[in-house]
């Protein structure tokens, strides 16, 4: 591994251990050049499933992407960002299980609003409103309405 701070390639693994629930290593490193200490993760590298989009183009599946959604529904509401990354690799996780080549946009967006709707509901709705393409505040309204009200809770602020 090159050294972060004098460029060397010559290092020793001081420390490994598992990460992201056993689905990556963390490795603590001391450079044998500069004495520099660095932290790397080791994940596997595996082929991610093609995304089917509405349109019917595809494009690589993006984690980064979803993260960004959710920043975005859960925007001001005290939404941790450890539960939003936790969201966002619960659903890695089930796309690399389930689907091999390919997976439609719609499957994702369903497990964000899966996942959404147990955390916070106004974050749900600000993602359904997108997701679903929401056009006047009757689709708001029925949405609304579709809440469990007693089996969701809402996030403390």
């Amino acid at each position: 591994m090159i050294c972060p701070k004098c460029g060397a390639n010559d290092d020793k693994v001081l420390d490994s251990r598992p990460t992201d629930d056993g689905f990556a290593v963390r490795r603590r490193r001391v450079c044998l050049v500069c004495g520099a200490r660095f932290s790397t993760i080791e994940k596997i590298e595996g082929l991610k499933p093609m995304v089917v989009k509405k349109d019917g183009s595809k494009q690589p599946y993006d984690p980064d992407k979803i993260l960004r959604s959710l920043d975005v529904a859960c925007q001001k509401r005290g939404v941790s960002q450890q539960v939003k990354e936790n969201i966002c690799s619960d659903i890695t996780h089930i796309v690399d299980e389930r689907f091999n080549k390919e997976i439609s946009s719609s499957e994702i967006g369903e497990f964000i609003m899966q996942k959404l709707k147990d955390i916070d509901r106004v974050s749900y709705v600000r993602f359904a409103s997108v997701y679903k393409n929401f056009t006047d505040l009757d689709s708001y309204t029925a949405e609304i309405n579709n809440f469990d009200i007693g089996s969701v809770a809402p996030v403390e602020e």
